[in-house]
């Protein structure tokens, strides 16, 4: 080892190199070094003090590594990996490692601080190049470049938090550094207390630390960040599609007490005209706050509230929290005693906490026996009252819900999976999250055969996305909580969480009339749309400040409700990609540096950008359009980017621009997803430049259950050109695939940047004109509006090829 700097000893002189078949094993006086090629593109460098590694785990990475072909130079004062566009650079005096794309150096280690140790505690520090911006870091309620921070990843109650508290209830150690069009990532998969410091308190360097285990990170080359971020979730594995029925508007409440009161809400709903798909409930439904119970005066019949919700298109979810009350005579607790399932201390004594149902005990989720059990608990829930999604709440976990006391958890130890022992609180907490959602995930599929699981969760690590949506939780409703929700989820996306959402109108303290119509319109764009508010304070349900923002609400929630074709659309590109549904402006555009810092406005999709009103009292802003040309999702307009607009946005607008060069797929509002099928399916076309053309692969299944994993979908390929002259050539692509939706139109609505045009024609032959809207005008009929320039035909969908002339003389 080198001499100490920053009471850290580094890695000093490499004395030994052997080559693997993935890459080199390093050897100083007083560590090991393995350097490898994971994958293509992703380099993992593993380091311990002492002559072995301790057996190979982890809770994130799913992918197994794959043969990456790679070549090897040599001489006395450093080598060289080099595979496909990425170079590795090892010196030997001090140890330091340089990664290396095809445009050049991307990342170094810090010289003299590569990687070293104090103590139990492991540090990795790397060079903090001038401009370099730095995204990620899981769920941080800070902007959305967290350069000069220094964050703490260790998942907390963080109950009553502000801006810029850290940390929060997800740490996921993971982050991309962009310059200059340029991307890489870094994951540092160690579950133990850590910390990345990426120069704050003026630091010239950043590292990355644990409070103990080994330095273990992966290297993520791009060049650009969508590669990052396909690379990343590639390893630590992508979510699965959602239930169609999860993407509509969820009302909740701390607490519903009672199921008259549940019905009471479910009803306002209908009778009101606004959409909603899914009703919750929080601790109050439990009897004493045990979990898989009941209530059984204020909810004496479940099975028969989840049947009627049902009928009336509203699916239940329920709270289930880790922690199981103490107290003999009740079964969960008993079972799980004697079968020796909970958390205990070193010195053999199960570990208690205090949460809702008073002393409480907590299952050590690291154990398969114990998931398999907790997912058996859910038998009653799920397979006989009809439940139909779980929310794991609690989940850091939380061991202390009165501040006045202090549970400690030292000498809290947890089975350790990679060792077969137990390892210490800290070395495990921030998977615990993850371990319960496993295990809850295991329950969905196992007591709802067939159907898509929906689990929503407070706290999670790296790969979290496999199991659960991730709600932000406590927050308040404050304007400076809406303003950095934005970020906040963009973090979690950039980070592998794409269904992700916050409290909308905020959870604490008395939200008001104007910030809950600015709330509903972003709201109506987080990936996972949820109202939600805190005991106690002011009702918080779309109709409870006056008929002007009901109208509000309604029109927003209807206008997501419309979007739900292109939002399911963009979980399915999750899958393929690993991108989010909602996006940093600089995801999209990599090379507009503009768009580095911008936080307050982002992409829905690569079609939408949506710019919120987040002041109070406002009725403008400013909007960034990047380059390419946008139109004005609300009066038509199109303003060629790059430029500035400022915006008037009275209180029912928020800001909303489509892409020009888009195809956006919809459907008619409905008051639940299941209320009946699309019909017709509509598709918003944006022709692209004179001569482009521009594609659309609409992908559909039943949105409902696991059969698409065996072939149970269809693709249809959508393409238009527009002509130097005006006119647009349109085709439908044949169908492909094994689902066949319902019988129904297309609704092809052209967004025409000249005239109306003087004739159509589908597959050669001439259409009429009428008015698709009238049950006198059978299709195939079009019309056009001579003001907005916006032509509507109407075909009927056969699942067979057709292809669609506008011609303008």
């Amino acid at each position: 080892m080198t001499a100490k700097r920053d009471s850290f000893e580094y890695i000093g002189t490499i004395t030994s190199v052997d080559k693997t078949d993935r890459g080199v094993l390093l050897k100083s006086d007083e560590a090991i070094v393995d350097i490898s090629f994971f994958a293509p593109g992703v380099v993992r460098v593993r380091a311990v003090r002492g002559a072995a590694f301790a057996p190979d785990f982890s809770w994130a990475v799913v992918a197994e590594p794959e043969k990456v072909d790679f070549e090897i130079e040599e001489d006395e004062e450093a080598l060289s990996l080099t595979s496909g566009r990425v170079s590795v650079t090892i010196e030997r005096n001090p140890f330091r490692v340089v990664f290396e794309d095809e445009e050049g150096l991307i990342n170094e280690d810090e010289p003299g601080r590569a990687v070293g140790w104090r103590g139990d505690r492991v540090r990795c520090s790397k060079v903090l190049p001038p401009l370099e911006h730095y995204y990620g870091f899981g769920e941080k309620l800070m902007r959305l470049d967290r350069r000069r921070h220094r964050m703490i990843m260790w998942n907390t109650d963080a109950g009553l938090h502000h801006p810029n508290s850290d940390p929060l209830y997800v740490d996921i150690p993971f982050y991309i550094g962009h310059r200059n069009g340029r991307s890489y990532g870094i994951f540092f998969d160690n579950t133990w207390k850590s910390l990345f410091n990426m120069g704050g308190a003026a630091l010239r360097h950043a590292y990355f630390q644990a409070e103990g285990g080994e330095a273990n990170y992966y290297f993520i080359a791009g060049p650009d960040m969508k590669t990052v971020v396909e690379r990343f979730t590639r390893l630590t594995g992508r979510s699965q599609l959602p239930p169609l029925w999860s993407l509509g508007h969820h009302q909740c409440r701390w607490s519903y007490k009672t199921d008259q009161r549940v019905r009471r809400i479910a009803s306002g709903f209908r009778k009101r005209d606004i959409p909603c798909d899914a009703m919750w409930l929080d601790i109050h439904y439990m009897n004493g706050y045990r979990v898989f119970t009941w209530n059984p005066k204020r909810f004496p019949d479940p099975k028969a509230l989840i049947a009627d919700l049902a009928k009336d298109g509203f699916r239940t979810v329920i709270i289930v929290d880790p922690g199981v009350k103490k107290e003999p005579g009740y079964s969960v607790y008993d079972d799980g005693l004697e079968k020796d399932f909970f958390l205990r201390r070193t010195n053999g004594t199960v570990f208690t906490g205090i949460v809702w149902p008073g002393t409480t005990v907590f299952p050590d989720f690291n154990r398969e026996e114990v998931r398999a059990w907790w997912a058996d608990l859910h038998k009653g829930y799920l397979a006989e009252d009809g439940v139909a999604g779980i929310w794991n709440d609690m989940n850091e976990p939380s061991i202390n819900i009165r501040p006045t006391r202090r549970v400690n958890t030292d000498g809290v130890v947890h089975h350790d999976p990679a060792t077969g022992e137990t390892g210490p609180h800290m070395q495990h907490r921030n998977a615990y999250g993850l371990t319960e959602a496993m295990a809850t995930h295991a329950a969905l599929l196992r007591h709802r055969p067939g159907k898509r699981p929906f689990l929503l969760t407070r706290s999670g690590y790296a790969g979290i996305q496999r199991y659960a949506a991730i709600w932000c939780g406590d927050n308040t409703s404050a304007w400076s909580h809406l303003r950095y929700s934005i970020p906040q989820m963009l973090g979690l996306g950039l980070s592998g969480v794409p269904f992700t959402g916050c409290d909308i109108g905020g959870f604490a303290l008395n939200g008001n009339a104007e910030l809950y119509a600015r709330w509903i319109q972003l709201g109506a764009f987080y990936p996972f749309c949820r109202t939600h508010s805190m005991l106690m304070t002011r009702a918080q349900e779309p109709w409870s400040f006056g008929r002007r923002i009901t109208d509000i609400a309604r029109r927003y929630i209807n206008l997501r409700y419309t979007l739900i074709p292109y939002l399911y659309n963009l979980f399915r590109e999750h899958t393929l990609t690993g991108l989010p549904p909602m996006r940093p402006m600089i995801l999209e555009f990599p090379d507009d540096e503009a768009c580095a810092l911008i936080d307050d406005q982002f992409m829905f999709g690569p079609s939408l950008l949506v710019a919120p009103i987040l002041e109070k009292g406002a009725r403008h802003r400013d909007v960034y359009l990047p380059d390419g040309v946008w139109i004005d999702y609300w009066t038509g307009c199109e303003y060629p980017g790059p430029c500035t607009l400022t915006l008037e946005a009275p209180l029912d607008t928020m800001p909303l621009f489509i892409r020009a060069g888009s195809i956006i797929p919809g459907m008619p509002p409905m008051q639940h997803t299941g209320e009946k099928p699309i019909n017709p399916l509509i598709l918003e076309i944006y022709p692209g430049a004179p001569g482009e053309t521009i594609s659309y692969e609409y992908y559909e299944d039943d949105g409902e259950t696991l059969d698409y994993e065996n072939g149970a979908s269809c693709i249809t390929r959508y393409e238009c050109t527009l002509s130097e002259n005006g006119d647009v050539a349109f085709t439908v692509g044949a169908r492909q695939g094994a689902y066949a939706p319902a019988p129904r139109l297309i609704e092809l609505r052209f967004h025409m940047p000249e005239n109306c045009p003087a004739q159509i024609t589908i597959n050669g032959q001439v259409l009429q004109s009428g008015n698709p809207v009238m049950p006198s005008c059978q299709p195939p009929v079009w019309c056009c509006d001579d003001d907005s320039g916006l032509a509507t035909i109407m075909v009927q969908d056969t699942g067979e090829r057709m292809d669609i002339q506008l011609k303008q003389e």
